[in-house]
């Protein structure tokens, strides 16, 4: 298994223009890509952004991080497939990935191409598959944003999804999807505000999770509907010590 630092991966691009494709997402993404923005900054890389009509400027396109390459979104493959020979190089930035589509796409791409994947599960589907490229394991980007402890918060805040991406059969009581809220890139301090008064989350909102984790709460991560969730915590996130992973059944929270 390869786990390849992402910032040191990237410093061959230091001081570079490269094409950027960001799919629209949520707070969630948007914490992804400020953290990503971190990055970028300190290798002093500047990006131009892409939609999939737009002309090529630069020789190399990096793929934003997430979790958008998946069976249930079609933002990336639709990218990549219309652009699947614009580039000489392509970077997919942290990301989980599953289904045949997504392969037979990366597949099909031409060019100098390196996979990251952002936990365990994807990396090693991706690797048993994709042929063409280079598969790299390493951290969610939304890792590299860095918040100051916040005073001591107060009470409980549940906040879980009702999309497709949702495993449960009902929502909690008192539940606000504050991801939903949000989009790409949205500035994080309502997010960081809100967060900041409680003491504990219980939350299936992977970002949510990371976010809360990083303000030092206590937080309980649930499942999504697929591994998503579960593997990024068993990556990245068992080694917090003020989050857990819980498979208990989701009413308990209503009493």
């Amino acid at each position: 298994m390869e786990e390849v630092d992402l910032k040191k991966f990237l410093e061959k691009y230091k001081d570079t223009k490269v094409d950027f494709y960001r799919f629209p997402g949520n707070y969630g993404d948007s914490l992804i890509w400020h953290g990503t923005k971190i990055l970028l900054n300190e290798l002093n890389i500047s990006e131009n952004y892409v939609e999939i009509d737009s002309p090529k400027i630069n020789d190399v396109l990096f793929i934003d991080g997430g979790g958008n390459f998946i069976d249930y979104y079609s933002d990336v493959r639709d990218f990549l497939t219309k652009n699947h020979d614009f580039y000489k190089g392509i970077v997919v930035l942290p990301h989980t990935i599953f289904g045949d589509e997504q392969i037979n796409t990366l597949n099909n791409l031409s060019g100098d191409i390196t996979v990251f994947c952002r936990e365990k599960v994807s990396y090693n589907f991706v690797k048993q598959n994709f042929l063409k490229g280079k598969v790299c394991l390493w951290h969610d980007c939304a890792f590299y944003n860095t918040f100051p402890k916040p005073p001591y918060g107060v009470g409980i805040l549940n906040v879980f999804r009702k999309d497709k991406e949702s495993a449960l059969d009902s929502i909690p009581n008192s539940s606000s999807d504050l991801s939903y809220n949000g989009y790409a890139t949205k500035p994080l301090e309502e997010l960081i505000n809100y967060l900041k008064q409680y003491e504990e989350i219980n939350t299936d909102r992977l970002h949510i999770a990371i976010c809360a984790t990083l303000l030092d709460k206590k937080v309980n991560l649930f499942p999504n509907s697929y591994y998503k969730n579960e593997a990024v915590f068993d990556y990245a996130m068992s080694h917090f010590p003020n989050v857990s992973f819980r498979n208990l059944p989701i009413n308990n929270l209503n009493s």
